[in-house]
């Protein structure tokens, strides 16, 4: 089942890909014709138009702050670049609408690979979810890197009240790390050095509310780096 939060970001993906379409086909079109269609420069006040749109769609909770900020960012210089199109060269201003809109894309691609149901309210939800993610991990291996006994993670599994903030984070960090990383790559992510953390290890930051931002982006960076 859906939560509302997928269909939202559901609804951003649809909502890009839709925008940057005419734009994608003009641009293999323009590559065999040698020029653009004139028509394309009066797409571009539109487009603004769009972009605008898209920002007031944003949800706070659908996006870890580092990740709302640089997305609001994209979509201003995505408009200022439209804003500021030379009519002679109306491909740079396609080739730029293009580029901003995979950076977009990647920032909702991450944010609903690390949706975890049940945030802020059941812990058994997201006990469950971390266990879809985690199938094969032992329960000593668990209860380690919650940072608990494994008699306290199993009342977790069981419990309908919201979950505390460590289970939540893990939750979340391997939710993204798993669509790059085998499931003990996943596990061992947390128990290594990482040089974006300065040489600490992720495990032993997570009880520090002040980096979990900083773990967060490690995670995301860290699976573009897997995956590349």
């Amino acid at each position: 089942m859906t939560t509302v939060a997928e269909n939202r970001l559901e609804h951003l993906k649809v909502e890009l890909a839709d925008l940057v379409e005419p734009f994608a086909r003009e641009v293999s079109r323009a590559a065999k014709a040698d020029a653009v269609d004139p028509s394309y420069v009066d797409r571009f006040r539109e487009t603004a138009r769009r972009l605008l749109e898209l920002n007031d769609e944003l949800h706070e909770d659908d996006f870890d702050p580092r990740a709302l900020a640089e997305f609001r960012g994209i979509i201003i210089n995505a408009i200022k670049d439209v804003e500021d199109a030379d009519p002679s060269r109306p491909l740079d201003t396609i080739d730029s609408i293009l580029i901003r809109a995979e950076q977009l894309r990647h920032l909702v691609r991450d944010a609903m690979d690390g949706h975890v149901g049940g945030i802020g309210q059941s812990s058994e939800e997201v006990m469950e979810n971390l266990h879809q993610t985690l199938p094969s991990i032992r329960r000593a291996e668990l209860a380690a890197l919650l940072g608990r006994s494994q008699r306290q993670v199993e009342r977790w599994a069981a419990q309908s009240g919201p979950p505390p903030r460590r289970l939540e984070l893990v939750a979340r960090i391997a939710a993204l790390l798993r669509h790059s990383w085998t499931e003990a790559g996943v596990v061992a992510w947390f128990f290594r050095p990482r040089p974006e953390l300065r040489g600490k290890k992720p495990v032993d930051l997570l009880e520090d509310p002040a980096r979990e931002l900083d773990l967060l982006t490690a995670a995301r960076r860290g699976r573009a780096q897997h995956a590349s």
